[in-house]
């Protein structure tokens, strides 16, 4: 079956690094704003019988982007794709997998069924917030992860005395990940979460007194977490500067004025949001195209 490859508006760069992984030429797709801010979706591409790939990260706006989203899957199956698969580098709402007080709304299982609605097929994750989110979806989920090529940017300037922190409990699986191939150890931050954006440190467990900290994450959203967790290890007796390493990389908020208050050897994230375009601090980016292609082959073959 052909394979047609679609970009969104929310990260046309990401769309054309991996048309270039696959070989593949990006479909003909034009998206125009009106004057009253509705989309206009015009698919030019024939995608009749062919399997469809529309690349379109949900960050902010992220109701704007899933609207799109769901336009440009309604233009497909209208034109007779054969099936529609949404490649979703970052997935809004991903970090609402749970309810605490009882009277917020399980975010991630409304995305997931906005996406079913859309009569989205299948979807192409990538280092989902928590594992427990495909539970979420009524479709196949295809989890991919940035880890590999991060491990492979970091080990590229590896300190001898190095060791990887997690922020939080929440993220000691993803960092005993990262620290395996690269034959470190962890050591682990305690936190208490206090606002969206601001948390309190109770401890750190581990020695990294001496030792290059190389914090871990899933996310840089405010830098509220990342900030404390560095301020914690520093307090801890770690040598500065230290390295930060995050598959989405949103900075957000304060995070740029958060972020220039501690000492940053590095700040690693993949390509999986459009970046800041001139940060304020040591800001690297690495490509997940092929991460993502690989999936993509793999649905194809």
């Amino acid at each position: 079956m052909r394979t047609v490859l679609l970009a969104g508006s929310s990260h046309p760069t990401l769309a054309q690094a991996l048309a270039t992984e696959l070989n593949v030429t990006l479909g003909a797709c034009s998206l125009v704003k009106f004057p009253d801010g509705e989309c206009d979706v015009r698919v030019a591409e024939n995608v009749r019988g062919v399997d469809v790939f529309i690349l379109q990260s949900l960050h902010a706006p992220v109701g704007e982007h899933l609207l799109e989203l769901a336009l440009m899957t309604d233009a497909c199956h209208r034109a007779g794709a054969a099936r529609v698969t949404a490649v979703v580098p970052y997935l809004g709402y991903a970090r609402h997998d749970r309810r605490e007080l009882g009277s917020e709304p399980l975010g991630a299982r409304v995305m997931a069924e906005l996406l079913a609605a859309c009569r989205v097929e299948r979807v192409v994750c990538m280092d989902l917030h928590s594992p427990a989110v495909e539970g979420c979806f009524p479709q196949p989920v295809e989890h991919a992860s940035a880890v590999p090529v991060l491990v492979e940017a970091v080990r590229a300037r590896l300190p001898a005395n190095a060791v990887v922190v997690s922020p939080d409990l929440g993220a000691v699986k993803r960092a005993e990940s990262f620290a395996r191939p690269l034959g470190l150890s962890v050591v682990v931050v305690h936190k208490q979460r206090l606002s969206g954006s601001d948390v309190k440190v109770q401890g750190v467990v581990g020695d990294v007194k001496g030792r290059h900290a190389i914090v871990v994450d899933d996310m840089i959203s405010t830098g509220g977490t990342l900030v404390a967790a560095v301020n914690a290890v520093l307090a801890a007796g770690a040598e500065k500067p230290v390295t930060v390493v995050a598959s989405h990389g949103l900075f957000v908020g304060p995070a740029a004025e958060r972020l220039a208050t501690i000492p940053l050897a590095r700040v690693i994230v993949s390509d999986s949001l459009p970046g800041p375009l001139n940060p304020t601090f040591p800001l690297e980016r690495v490509s997940c195209a092929p991460v993502l292609a690989t999936v993509v082959r793999r649905l194809t073959s």
